[in-house]
């Protein structure tokens, strides 16, 4: 089988972002300057805003304008494609054409290479300008620019910036260079009163500044006060022989110091093809992967996708809070490691070859544990998020399913070091669970506040209080919940699963084995409704179940809590079209909940993370596991083939009008529609896991301890073929045909027959 071309192959029209996966990326929710010139929409590094980059400006010999306007884009991952139409009745404007191809390159330097070509039989020369506008306010010491200096090709200069959520952060200086690949012929740097910010050359002091085709090459930073915008301009002059064309490359860097900013714009401007570069730096992380094919269009463009989106949102630094390679959250606001979505990126990440990326979704969190031994729920580069809460000041805290992710990662890359490191900052996770989030000893957990869930506004809260959708972190109330409990019995499990593996003193493992099995049995008794067949939320107060039906409830399946006694129970309620069983399963409540709405709204608004009724991936990923694993543990055919079902419409809910060659990852869905929530702007959202079902379950490839089975769902697929996939020290090639399973095992082949 021919091996697919991934960069061809993700190729699209209706996309845009771009990053390197490190600092910075150039993922504006909402663009607005898509169709002008340059990166004038905003990037983020780490989660800060940098708005605007640049764009350029073409004049003609006169020093008048030549209009453009983008009129065509083509993009994959490491690369976008704009033509541009010429805006003007000039005959002379319009023998020219101009083509931009932006990448973002590894060391956070977005760049444009403008492509110009000469239609005509003359000569011409034509002036490009480089330009970018910086908002500057030193008085109110919020956001400001210092240092600025002028070099041979390039403007360097400190943006100083405070998170813009959140004023009492401290400030973070940016080192930033905007350049060309050629010497300079002019340079204006302008500060000016506030005006609007927009990529247009005629509102620029420049515009007038431009005579006798050049810049007046000098820097105003002061006047009556410092306050006010920043225009930048490079300006070079380009001969343009009689059809015949140029190219020119346009360069800007953001960087913890100016020394790193002045070297990665140096390498950049020294490149013959940055974009080439850009090209192999993707095909090169592609080929780190597991390379995976079938007949399934569907599974094959996901699953290519979603290796996009993982590399799209690393950051692989050591930088002040950041000592461990991690994967953002999302785009934006959501561009920081965050607890509730860092298990996903170990389950997927560790089927990499290198582990550290992985290793490094948990190690960032007990590096910045809490000295009562909880995680912090985000963690920014340079400080620790708070929110108030009353007179109080609290962290944001998220839960998850820590020693699920830790075991699942060890069975394909047995690192006793990395289980070392992970085990201490663990078993404090867990004695702050046992100290302050079950001070009954009751077996149970508690949920203080309804955002901690990564779950908020869900009627499983306002059981416990009716107040509890406000507008808080820290402690509002009290709920035993099913999910948060589930966690902490698994993690006990790991803890114990890692005492043996390390050899721990006697008596270790034996504990968390107890604390495990307590748990269990509390969940059977206090959780479990014997006549409803279904796991409830528990009310501390009153010790009596919830009785609100949630996707939640059904977890307790991923686990061995549950045994063949439960499975009716699971039918009854998860496979009911008038419960959970919608066109697009699940969602997050159930469809006869009084608070159930299908759209994105809660109380009559629409919410930006409703839980009442949306479909989310992060809950899906666990329906997955929660369908596969009672298929697989009561050998339950009917579960099997819903199992297949459920996958298959997951990812089929992830694309654009079920088109293939169009897929997306939003935070929500609806459940009768598949419409996502695009009005919140956030696509390659890193909430769930998909990779790792299509390996485990469509592949049918899941390593256990000490070993590895080969055993796909059926899906019913002409063909599947998994390469390059390594566990432990093996490397592993599997081809499945409808009869026959080849692999190969460091290069041996061996055949078996799919019926035995």
């Amino acid at each position: 089988m021919k091996k697919l071309n991934l960069l061809k192959y993700l190729e699209r029209k209706d996309k845009w972002y771009l990053g390197g996966g490190n600092r910075l990326i150039w993922a504006p929710p909402f663009p607005v300057w898509l169709d002008y010139p340059g990166f004038w929409d905003k990037a983020h590094y780490y989660n800060y805003e940098i708005e605007p980059v640049f764009t350029w400006t073409i004049l003609d010999e006169d020093g008048i304008e030549i209009p453009l306007r983008g009129v065509e884009r083509k993009w994959d991952p490491s690369k976008l494609k704009t033509r541009f139409e010429v805006r003007a009745k000039s005959l002379e404007h319009r023998a020219l054409s101009f083509e931009e191809i932006k990448c973002c390159l590894p060391d956070d330097v977005p760049t444009s290479v403008i492509r110009i070509e000469n239609k005509s039989k003359q000569k011409r020369k034509i002036h490009l300008i480089a330009w970018s506008i910086q908002p500057s306010h030193p008085s109110k010491k919020n956001t400001w620019i210092s240092d600025v200096k002028v070099g041979k090709s390039e403007i360097n200069f400190t943006k100083h910036t405070r998170h813009l959520q959140y004023s009492d952060t401290p400030i973070l200086p940016i080192h930033c260079s905007l350049a060309l690949n050629r010497k300079i012929d002019s340079y204006s740097i302008n500060l000016s009163e506030g005006s609007t910010i927009q990529p247009r050359w005629r509102l620029t002091p420049a515009f007038e500044k431009f005579q006798d085709g050049k810049l007046p090459n000098e820097v105003k930073l002061t006047g009556v006060n410092n306050d006010g915008l920043i225009f930048m301009a490079l300006h070079t002059s380009i001969e343009l022989g009689a059809e015949n064309e140029e190219q020119i490359g346009v360069y800007f860097t953001a960087s913890p110091t100016m020394n790193a900013a002045k070297k990665n714009i140096s390498v950049a401007k020294k490149m013959r093809n940055p974009v080439a570069i850009s090209e192999k730096h993707w095909t090169d992380y592609f080929a780190s992967v597991p390379y995976f094919d079938c007949s399934d269009e569907y599974l094959t463009r996901y699953y290519w996708y979603r290796w996009y989106g993982l590399k799209l949102n690393t950051i692989n630094v050591k930088e002040q809070n950041y000592k461990h390679p991690f994967v953002c959250e999302g785009i934006g606001y959501f561009r920081a490691p965050i607890s509730y979505s860092a298990t996903c990126h170990m389950l997927e990440n560790r089927w990499r070859h290198d582990q550290k990326l992985a290793q490094g979704s948990l190690l960032t969190f007990t590096k910045n544990q809490k000295r009562d031994g909880g995680f912090r729920g985000y963690i920014d580069v340079n400080y620790y998020r708070n929110e108030k809460l009353g007179a109080s000041v609290v962290e944001p805290f998220y839960h998850t399913n820590w020693g699920n992710a830790v075991r699942e990662l060890y069975r394909i890359h047995p690192d006793k070091i990395f289980l070392r490191k992970a085990y201490n900052g663990l078993v404090k996770y867990v004695r702050y669970f046992d100290r302050e989030r079950d001070t009954e000893g009751s077996g149970l957990y508690d949920i203080d506040n309804h955002y901690e869930t990564g779950q908020e506004y869900m009627h499983r809260y306002l059981a416990v209080d009716p107040k509890a959708d406000k507008d808080n972190w820290g402690k509002v109330f009290r709920l035993k919940g099913v999910d948060v409990t589930v966690y902490i019995y698994e993690l006990k499990k790991t803890l114990a699963w890692i005492a043996k593996e390390l050899k721990m003193e006697d008596g270790v493992m034996e504990v968390w084995n107890d604390g495990a099995e307590k748990i269990k049995q509390a969940v059977l008794e206090k959780m479990w409704d014997p006549k409803k067949e279904i796991f409830f939320d528990v009310n501390p107060k009153t010790g009596k179940r919830t009785k609100i039906k949630a996707a939640i409830c059904f977890y307790p399946y991923m686990t061995d809590i549950v045994s063949e006694v439960h499975i009716p129970g699971l039918i009854r309620h998860l496979l009911n079209p008038k419960e959970f069983w919608t066109k697009y399963p699940i969602p997050s409540s159930s469809v006869d909940d009084k608070y159930f709405s299908a759209e994105p709204e809660w109380k009559g608004k629409r919410m930006n993370c409703p839980w009442n009724g949306r479909v989310w991936p992060m809950t899906n990923s666990h329906i997955a596991e929660v369908l596969v694993q009672s298929a697989i543990r009561f050998n339950n055919k009917e579960l099997r083939a819903k199992s297949v079902e459920f996958i298959n419409k997951f990812i089929r809910m992830m694309f654009f009008n079920m088109d293939s060659k169009r897929p997306n990852c939003f935070e929500h869905y609806n459940p009768l529609t598949g419409e996502p929530s695009v009005y919140r702007g956030v696509d390659d959202y890193q909430h769930s896991w998909i990779i790792d079902l299509i390996l485990k379950y469509v592949a049918g490839i899941r390593p256990f301890d000490g070993g590895l089975e080969i055993n796909p769902l059926p899906f019913n697929l002409k063909n599947i073929i998994v390469d390059n996939l390594k566990v432990g020290s093996k490397l592993l090639k599997i081809v499945l045909h409808p009869k026959m399973i080849y692999f190969w095992i460091d290069g041996k082949k061996y055949s078996v027959d799919r019926k035995t």
